[in-house]
């Protein structure tokens, strides 16, 4: 018995039935469609990060990136190339040589970095959560979320 013959019949109880069996196939053949393009999906990202990769070429202790997108003093966008740095953890590069960072150095940076993040930095996050909060503030006045 067909959908439309049941509604003839009064039997709406079969005709419920009909409909919800044919909604059943129609979202289990959606389903096997939409898995097939994430699956696609997601192998395509896979071989965009193995290409993302070869940017670091490992030669012995040193590492050269071939390109880096930066932003320079005056916040123009360059693009760095052929940077060599040092593969090892806790040494540099000076001349042609991989050398230790002293432990005075080391120090050095550490007690820098500690400052500025008590005076620069701690103000500059301020100022942009400050920012945020003005942006969001405004955004659910207007009913965005």
């Amino acid at each position: 018995m067909t959908f439309v013959e049941s509604i003839i019949h009064k039997q709406l109880g079969e005709a419920k039935g009909i409909i919800f069996a044919r909604l059943d196939q129609i979202m289990t053949q959606r389903l096997g469609e939409a898995k097939r393009y994430v699956a696609a999906d997601m192998f395509e990202e896979a071989e965009t990060l193995e290409e993302a990769s070869t940017n670091i070429v490992k030669m012995g202790r040193i590492q050269k990136i071939r390109r880096r997108i930066r932003r320079n003093k005056k916040g123009r966008i360059i693009v760095q190339k052929n940077v060599r740095r040092s593969g090892i953890k806790g040494y540099r590069i000076s001349g042609n040589t991989v050398k230790r960072i002293s432990a005075t150095t080391r120090l050095h940076k550490a007690r820098m970095l500690k400052r500025s993040w008590k005076t620069t930095r701690k103000s500059k996050l301020r100022r942009s959560l400050l920012k945020r909060k003005m942006s969001m503030r405004r955004r659910s006045s207007m009913g965005i979320k």
